[in-house]
């Protein structure tokens, strides 16, 4: 994959985010509702959130939040004190009532932008991860790539949007030979942290390799990374008798198109508070213990 066939690919989805803003902004019958949350300042990515405050957004102003999201690719483009490495989310729902033809347009253009989204995402994540950053900041400075590999929900005709917060860990089995592979990369990529000095972490690679070999062939390797609190959205479609459940941390575009505007009901988003949040049905997991805690590695005991 070349950098020209990213920064094609980028300007076409730029283009095409674009066309798709510009579309929005054109409709007479709009109901919207946004909920923002409290921006993650430098520093502050791993402190532990125990609680989020929101504040909801109607109508235009709803509308324009929406659209900057949608159009937020580069860093340079927010304040500079927020976070490059905490995710911006804005839940919430942009209910639309387009002509025959418009909604057409809409249904065209999202199909391009996500199209495009995946290609991106693919393009840059086939890269070897001790060269993606280089090959990212050669080709596109500054690019947001959360924002960019985010496709966009666009759901027809439901009764209600209700939202919520979901919390949960990303767990992904790997083999001894994938880790020692990435850390062999880390070792001769030639960066180094910034609150390290070379040589210690060169000490702590060469560690974890070491670590790495020690075990047993048959072990069962695992990455549980945690995902901080997430909003989400849950869609119900009465004549189905169907709940469907979003991630929302972009607003979904809902069209009415065979009901009103009037018909759809949205619902609010309301604080998180940690001790408000019960766990359901989660199934037991096999003991674990943690190997290398700077990768969320485990092995199963």
């Amino acid at each position: 994959m070349s950098k020209q066939q990213l920064v094609s690919s980028f300007n076409q989805l730029e283009s095409n985010i674009n066309l798709l803003c510009q579309l929005l902004q054109t409709q007479q019958n709009v109901k919207a509702a946004v909920f923002s949350l409290p921006e993650t300042l430098k520093g502050d990515e791993n402190n532990e959130v125990s609680s989020i405050l929101v504040d909801k957004h109607t109508g235009s102003d709803a509308l324009t939040r929406a659209i900057d999201l949608f159009t937020l690719l580069f860093i340079h483009k927010k304040s500079e004190l927020v976070s490059n490495k905490a995710a911006i989310r804005l839940p919430g729902a942009i209910c639309l009532a387009p002509s025959l033809a418009d909604y057409k347009r809409f249904q065209h253009l999202l199909f391009e932008i996500n199209q495009l989204k995946i290609e991106i995402k693919q393009i840059v994540t086939h890269i070897d991860e001790a060269h993606r950053f280089e090959f990212i900041r050669e080709s596109l400075h500054g690019l947001l790539t959360l924002n960019t590999y985010r496709t966009l929900t666009s759901v027809v005709d439901p009764d209600t949007i209700r939202f919520g917060w979901a919390n949960k860990k990303v767990i992904n089995k790997v083999t001894q030979e994938e880790m020692l592979n990435r850390l062999q990369a880390s070792l001769e990529s030639g960066r180094t942290p910034s609150h390290l000095q070379r040589e210690h972490w060169i000490l702590q690679l060469k560690n974890e390799i070491q670590l790495i070999r020690s075990l047993p062939h048959d072990c069962v390797l695992k990455t549980q990374r945690p995902v901080k609190v997430q909003p989400i959205a849950r869609v119900w479609d009465k004549e189905t008798q169907k709940q469907t459940q979003y991630p929302c941390a972009t607003p979904l575009l809902i069209f009415a198109i065979d009901k009103e505007l009037s018909d759809i009901k949205l619902g609010e988003l309301a604080d998180y508070h940690q001790d408000n949040i019960a766990l359901r049905n989660r199934p037991k997991a096999k003991p674990v213990e943690l190997l290398i805690p700077r990768l969320n590695l485990y092995i199963e005991r």
